[in-house]
């Protein structure tokens, strides 16, 4: 497959690209209309291939409201293009002191939110204090894990309040760890760290963040249209972002098409700008030249429920795992430039010291196998003594869900004699809801790269980890990632070591089986300009104008 207009990323080893950057010759008729378009509104049509779940920064999990959030909101960091952090609401990126312990953070003054209001350091606490209170119930409040005071806070033993960041006064922030967290600057361009308004989250109680009606915006546009379910919504500028002046969009119009077919036939009628495009479209669409492929550290997986007898079953989880030829699945199925995965956590994630890489590090942990995946599944059947086995496969109503459902369905019935596998598929927000209840026998699912160190795939089969929805506990594991957080954070090579050690047990063990790495490709028109995939984060629409 031909990779159109990409440059490279240096952070996490992927791909940045920088789409329709000037390569694209304009004619003498685009030429003489410049002037006039620059008073036109510009107006960038997107298609989304799953609703918008959750615009709450406190309890969103996805992508998709990761997204959404990005445009809308700013943190005091932002990924630059190589996924580094680089400032945004922050005067610096910092280095610590206190042995790695201490943060002092100033911000700009510039900042307003929605209403005028002046952003501050005050805001930033808030959030964070919200988001790791256990009353929350935040999935992604582990991300604090290494503050002062959060294990306790985590316990109920001690107050959110007391969690280790202050504001010395409206402009300067101050976060305090127990233990250094290597990976702390590129946390904190993620959404989960930006700041929320209190006045606004305490007036809208239960309604806040249900709608864009019930928000308050400090980035660069403002959400509309969006009422917490529907499958269409608008970002429009936002006059009060400190840099408003810089936007060139006027507005973001994003429509959910979850029929890929549907969304490349909008795009060839040019009622849209930008698409993603999957399996077999993406095959069809090789030799496009607005065709853009987005490398990035990411894995798809069947997680299990272990509190399913049959999935609970070690020797179930090897056949399965043996069955299913990830190369097969790569080229057959998907087409878009998805790679072969050879343990769960994938390539593109390198050591900050070292530049290697850890998947390949980590060496080939699994691989497709008939053979063993029938000893393993004869075993199984004498283990729990039956001929005739059967689970529930969770997925997504999205098509390359579907069909990477169906896939896995052939191949294990095929493969694995006597077993039925029953497919559900089920809108994007309700897989994950179903997910996080433990509703689901198996379920397919992913997870990119949210900050670049091997520990954000690690953690998600962790004792205690929310997103551990299977319930998996492992003793040995939970030492190994805990000792890669505390007793060896500060040495870069013994902790590289220890998380490797880690990724090789959970592979033994198998709580989750990988399927593949992916990768996306979309299509985009020439007259988009200065959008890019970085390996890390959603795009900024920010930095996107149309010419």
């Amino acid at each position: 497959m031909k990779m159109k207009r990409m440059v490279q990323g240096m952070m996490v080893g992927s791909l940045t690209l920088l789409v329709a950057c000037g390569n694209n010759e304009e004619s003498k008729d685009k030429k003489s209309t410049k002037k006039e378009s620059k008073t036109e509104r510009q107006t960038l049509k997107v298609v989304e291939s799953a609703e918008l779940p959750s615009m709450d920064l406190s309890k969103a999990t996805d992508v998709v409201s990761f997204s959404a959030i990005s445009q809308v909101m700013e943190g005091l960091y932002e990924f630059a293009d190589d996924s580094t952090s680089q400032p945004a609401l922050a005067k610096a990126v910092v280095e610590p002191t206190d042995d790695g312990k201490k943060y002092t953070i100033e911000l700009k003054e510039d900042g307003k939110w929605s209403n005028g209001d002046p952003v501050t350091a005050h805001d930033f606490v808030y959030s964070w204090q919200r988001s790791a209170d256990p009353k929350t119930a935040s999935e992604y409040a582990h991300l604090f894990e290494g503050f002062k005071n959060y294990e306790a806070i985590k316990k109920g033993e001690k107050a959110p309040t007391e969690l280790g960041v202050k504001a010395k006064d409206d402009y300067t922030l101050e976060i305090e760890l127990d233990h250094p967290i290597p990976y702390l600057s590129s946390l904190l361009a993620k959404p989960t760290f930006y700041p929320q308004h209190q006045k606004t989250v305490e007036e809208k109680g239960d309604k806040y963040a249900t709608s864009s009606e019930n928000l308050i915006y400090n980035g660069a546009f403002k959400l509309e249209g969006w009422d917490g379910t529907n499958i269409s919504w608008k970002y429009v500028k936002n006059d009060q972002y400190r840099e408003a002046k810089n936007i060139k969009l006027d507005e973001i119009d994003v429509q959910v098409v979850k029929e890929n077919g549907t969304s490349l036939n909008m795009f060839q009628a040019n009622e849209v700008d930008i698409i993603q495009v999957k399996g077999e479209f993406a095959q069809q669409q090789a030799d496009n030249k607005d065709l853009v492929l987005r490398e990035y550290p990411s894995t798809y997986y069947l997680q299990y429920n272990l509190k399913n007898k049959l999935v609970a079953n070690k020797n179930v989880r090897e056949a399965i795992t043996y069955a299913i030829d990830s190369e097969q699945l790569v080229t057959s199925i998907l087409g878009d430039g998805s790679k072969k995965i050879d343990g769960f956590v994938p390539t593109g994630i390198v050591n900050p010291k070292t530049g290697k890489d850890f998947a390949k590090e980590s060496g080939q942990l699994f691989k497709s196998d008939e053979k063993e995946a029938k000893a393993a599944w004869e075993k199984a059947k004498k283990e729990l003594g039956n001929e005739k086995l059967e689970f529930n496969l969770l997925a997504s109503d999205t098509d390359l869900a579907k069909k990477t459902a169906e896939y896995l369905q052939g191949t294990l019935e095929t493969e694995l004699k006597g077993l039925k596998v029953n497919v559900t598929t089920v809108p994007f927000a309700n897989r994950l809801d179903k997910m996080s209840k433990g509703d689901f026998d198996v379920v397919l699912a992913g997870w990119a790269a949210t900050f670049g160190d091997p520990y954000d795939f690690l953690q998600l089969a962790n004792t205690g980890t929310v997103q551990n929805y299977g319930k998996w506990e492992n003793p040995t594991y939970a030492k190994l990632l805990e000792e890669s957080s505390t007793t060896y954070s500060n040495d870069n090579e013994k902790r590289w070591e220890t998380l490797i050690e880690a990724h090789k047990e959970m592979m033994k063990e198998l709580p989750y089986t990988p399927l593949y790495q992916s990768s996306e490709s979309f299509l985009v028109k020439p007259d988009v300009k200065g959008l890019v995939y970085r390996a890390l984060g959603s795009p900024y629409y920010k930095n996107v104008s149309k010419e």
